[in-house]
């Protein structure tokens, strides 16, 4: 049986199975202003202040469900009426707090913010410019940093809160990589869908259309005989599904070619199978986009050869990285991006019983390109196979989450890197980590 890793999952999930339902039945242009009604239906609030915040809240993931806005070109969107719950202002004053005689706090604020009142240190805001010495120098660890969770994880300092104290996205800054997204502790920060795109496509049944699963996929549906989620794909109506991990063993061979040419001419070469990590070389180390491997990601070979084998064919991603969907948009290979949740959310509309199917097999690429979503996992398939081929005099290193990639890329840019080859992964502990529900 599966369980939400948490309740904003399940509350993205219940508006996703009602889009897909009215998408499937093909009333959704006329039904969709039902589904805030469906989704909250009584008069008492199940996570909000009232029902009618959290009805505003779903019409807001209804139209992300629909596409989003057309007039914002960009992927992930800050929901207006969600965004309303995290603290303001960054450093706390907490009860720990001793009102001792040093004041160091005081003495090392470097704008006066800081004053002793009732026997205790307080912080005027509206001079406070977050530097953070107040906390490091107060001797009872009495002020407590309570950065919002978006602004605190996102690599790239992309959110920014406005003059309603509400988050923004930066979009210059944004690399796509989706942390704001899974951090948000109430969903405020939301992905937009391709799913009613991908369910009209599937209803015209006028091309094939295939699913490929992204090496995630084992580690996203453990609950259940991965046999019978193929299964069940192919009852929503795919011709067939496929393992991009397939498309992965394709690049081992590519990428490890390209290395070894690399390494003759003395020249670092990164990997190119995150775009997250690709993103960020682009955003902060413009110059060392040369070191960036020619190679396509997986996601894109894959696609090729589908196409290649059948030309008429619709090919539809599914993995757990939004940085796929910005992907997608620079390269025609691939048609549609969905999520590991969108499918779900797809089978669940259609009350697909998973556990009474019979399983479909799925032997279609080796365990080194299965274990490309985690960390290390690109870097360890390369070097088997040119290991294989004789070739072991190279050296390969992996980084884990963009702050450890960001150190590689720092002595790559001083040439001071000593390997010859860079795994970048934006997210920490790979993309099996990311996970929306468990057994």
């Amino acid at each position: 049986m599966r369980k939400f890793e948490n309740h904003v999952q399940k509350v993205k999930n219940d508006c996703l199975k009602e889009v897909a339902r009215y998408a499937f039945m093909g009333t959704l242009s006329s039904s969709y202003k039902k589904i805030p009604y469906s989704v909250s239906p009584g008069s008492d609030p199940q996570y909000r202040c009232c029902v009618f915040h959290e009805r505003a809240i779903t019409s807001e993931r209804v139209k992300m469900a629909m596409g989003g806005s057309p007039d914002n070109p960009h992927m992930i969107e800050v929901l207006d009426s969600a965004c309303d719950q995290c603290p303001v202002n960054r450093y706390v004053v907490t009860e720990t707090c001793r009102g001792c005689i040093a004041h160091r706090c005081i003495g090392q604020c470097p704008v006066d913010a800081i004053t002793i009142k009732n026997g205790r240190a307080t912080i005027d805001y509206d001079k406070c410019i977050e530097c953070g010495k107040c906390k490091e120098s107060c001797p009872y660890n009495a002020i407590a940093d309570v950065m919002r969770p978006c602004k605190r994880e996102c690599p790239t300092g992309a959110i920014e809160i406005d003059s309603r104290k509400k988050a923004v996205i930066n979009y210059d800054l944004c690399i796509s990589c989706g942390s704001c997204v899974y951090q948000c502790p109430f969903g405020a920060i939301q992905e937009k869908s391709e799913i009613t795109a991908v369910i009209e496509v599937l209803m015209q049944k006028e091309k094939p259309i295939y699913a490929m699963l992204a090496p995630a996929f084992a580690a996203q549906f453990e609950y259940i005989d991965l046999g019978k989620v193929i299964t069940g794909i192919k009852h929503l109506g795919f011709k067939d599904v496929i393992e991009v991990a397939l498309g992965a063993d394709l690049v081992i061979l590519h990428e490890g070619a390209e290395l070894v040419q690399n390494k003759a001419k003395g020249k670092v070469l990164t990997s190119s199978c995150c775009p997250g990590f690709v993103n960020y070389i682009d955003l902060k180390y413009p110059y060392l986009k040369e070191h960036v491997s020619h190679t396509v990601s997986p996601m894109i070979a894959t696609s090729r050869l589908i196409k290649a084998i059948d030309p008429d064919a619709v090919v539809v991603f599914v993995g757990p990285c939004i940085a796929k969907k910005t992907e997608k948009l620079k390269s025609y290979d691939t048609d549609f991006v969905l999520t590991f949740e969108e499918l779900a959310a797809m089978m669940d509309s259609q009350e697909l019983n998973l556990e009474t199917l019979e399983p479909s097999p799925m032997n279609n690429a080796s365990q080194f390109g299965r274990r490309f979503a985690s960390a290390g996992g690109v870097g360890s398939a390369i070097k088997k196979h040119l290991e294989n081929q004789g070739v072991v005099e190279l050296a390969i290193e992996s980084f884990d989450g963009i702050a450890d990639c960001d150190k590689a890329l720092k002595l790559l840019k001083f040439n001071r890197f000593k390997g010859d080859f860079i795994e970048g992964m934006a997210c920490k502990g790979g993309l099996n980590k990311r996970a929306f529900y468990y057994a």
